[in-house]
């Protein structure tokens, strides 16, 4: 997948390809005519009810919101009502020396209710023969493309989170959120270093009796490959492709953080605030994947374990003008 970046790239390319074991394949790619890329028809938010599908799973999106609002699991008959959108918290200022600020090693927000980036996405739907997908567009700084390929068991969510603005003087913790009507007893799950995964419990640890006064970052945790929330039955995973803090901070809800800036110190020695300006001076745009999984709480691992380690040791993809390598057998 060849995708345009930040800058509003016009096109878009989608092939197949695959990679040998300890390998590569390369690829060449020609414009055969001086036209415009051709743009496959995409149907808007107008549908009665949007949805995508494949043989594993049906997802289906709220017609008014643009909303995911439930994914169906068709190989096991059965599915989950999930709600998934952006929000940010508000960064603590830090404003005296006794209140610590949020930054660059300090998550610390002013309040434990997040702020959603929209309450409604703009959405198109694309149905072609290798990929089904709804894109969402929740902002000017925030768009995410749910995704299903032909015999892919999870659903991809691509995420663009950036440059986040800070022209209202507020530093603001972006975070994708999923909610569903699990009863989790204040438990989730972590990996950890992608190996071991970890029982979590909210405002709780094993060794001594916690005083909470974090509610938010102090059930925070890092996530290197994967989180989950399961009751006896169901069981909803999100994969990372990167290292994010993450937690579930209301039963029957995870969240990872994707993107943060902020605008003053947190005084833990990096003497700055976390608020990169970018090669344009207007912030960093991030992009990133999370692949969720719906499956029942006895069979999960045996996706998510493979899946996680996939997805922690794909193929590099390198792009680069001209006719691409020549390769020249030596014999020894």
């Amino acid at each position: 997948r060849l995708r345009g970046g930040a800058g509003g790239a016009p096109g878009e390319l989608l092939f197949q390809a695959q990679a040998p074991p300890l390998g590569f394949s390369t690829f060449e790619v020609k414009q055969l005519s001086p036209g415009g890329p051709w743009d496959p028809p995409r149907r808007p938010s107008g549908d009665p009810e949007p949805w995508i599908e494949n043989e594993h799973l049906r997802v289906l999106f709220d017609p008014v919101t643009g909303h995911l609002s439930e994914i169906q699991n068709l190989a096991k008959g059965f599915s989950l009502p999930v709600f998934q959108s952006f929000y940010w918290y508000n960064a603590s200022a830090g404003d005296s020396q006794s209140s610590q600020a949020s930054g660059a090693y300090i998550f610390r927000p002013n309040a434990s209710t997040p702020v959603p980036v929209a309450k409604r996405a703009a959405t198109q739907l694309l149905k072609t023969a290798l990929v089904q997908e709804l894109h969402q567009n929740f902002s000017a700084w925030c768009s995410q493309v749910l995704r299903l390929r032909p015999g892919q068991p999870y659903l991809e969510l691509e995420w663009t989170v950036g440059p986040i603005p800070v022209s209202d003087g507020l530093g603001k913790e972006v975070i994708s959120r999923f909610q569903t009507p699990l009863r989790t007893d204040g438990r989730f799950y972590t990996d950890s270093n992608g190996r071991q995964v970890l029982e979590r419990r909210r405002d709780y640890r094993p060794t001594w009796n916690l005083s909470q006064s974090e509610p938010v970052a102090g059930n925070y945790y890092p996530v290197n490959t994967r989180i989950f929330i399961k009751d006896q039955k169901v069981q909803l995973t999100v994969l990372t492709d990167r290292s994010q803090g993450g937690s579930s901070v209301q039963d029957g809800s995870l969240e990872l953080m994707v993107h943060r800036r902020l605008l003053n110190d947190d005084g833990r020695g990096l003497a700055e605030a976390l608020d990169e300006p970018g090669d344009d001076g207007r912030g960093l745009v991030v992009r990133g994947r999370h692949l969720v999984l719906l499956d029942t709480a006895a069979a999960a691992a045996d996706r998510h374990r493979p899946l996680a380690q996939e997805t922690a040791t794909s193929p590099y993809v390198v792009l680069a003008p001209g006719p691409g390598p020549h390769l020249r057998q030596v014999s020894g």
